[in-house]
């Protein structure tokens, strides 16, 4: 089911041995990795095969989705504007930015392509998708951050279901509630959100 944190993580976590509640759990997991995925604004498993997709460019920068590997990575232009990606670029006209990405310890994706030397992207005015890009989409691996911030949330969203209406319990002074949302998962996931999400 998920692709960031297992079923048998999240009931390690919370300490449980039946089966009973599993597709409430599995639900938990879905909605909390698609919920991070929202928030962020890009998601943080990798497609099984490379696909095609298109993009506006600027003269020297092209802003793609994330892209996990440069394997199979093929980068082809629309140079008449007639929605024909006719020339296809060599890895040495561009290079992929952040500079390095790959390479970290924990790798993370590029999402930018910048023309180098003498080569720059067509841009029409009418915003035309001129930039045709074959990847492997996605993260290569996913960030503890992003496995940490999954289980928190995923278990948090399990005990709702103990907290109707967001109250966990009766205190000295009233109700007990939740609070709408978690700065330690808000925190993990500060440096995944995407420029320009809100």
């Amino acid at each position: 089911m998920g692709s960031y944190v297992a079923l048998s993580e999240l009931k390690s976590a919370l300490g449980i041995t039946v089966s009973t509640d599993d597709a409430f759990l599995n639900l938990a997991i879905d909605s909390a990795e698609q919920s991070i995925d929202d928030l962020c604004g890009r998601k943080f498993s990798v497609d099984g095969s490379a696909s095609a997709r298109t993009y506006r460019a600027q003269p020297y920068l092209v802003v793609t989705d994330d892209v996990s590997t440069l394997t199979g990575l093929t980068v082809k232009t629309d140079t008449s504007g007639d929605g024909t990606f006719d020339t296809t670029w060599a890895s040495t006209d561009y290079q992929v930015e952040p500079l390095n990405n790959l390479l970290k310890t924990t790798p993370r994706s590029v999402n930018n392509l910048r023309a180098v030397g003498s080569y720059t992207f067509p841009v029409y005015g009418d915003g035309l998708a001129a930039v045709e890009v074959t990847a492997k989409w996605g993260w290569p691996a996913v960030p503890d951050s992003i496995k940490q911030s999954a289980l928190m949330l995923a278990s948090r969203l399990y005990g709702r279901k103990a907290s109707p209406m967001g109250v966990i319990g009766v205190g000295d002074f009233g109700p007990v509630r939740i609070s709408r949302s978690d700065p330690d998962i808000a925190h993990l996931l500060m440096d995944y959100r995407r420029a320009g999400v809100t």
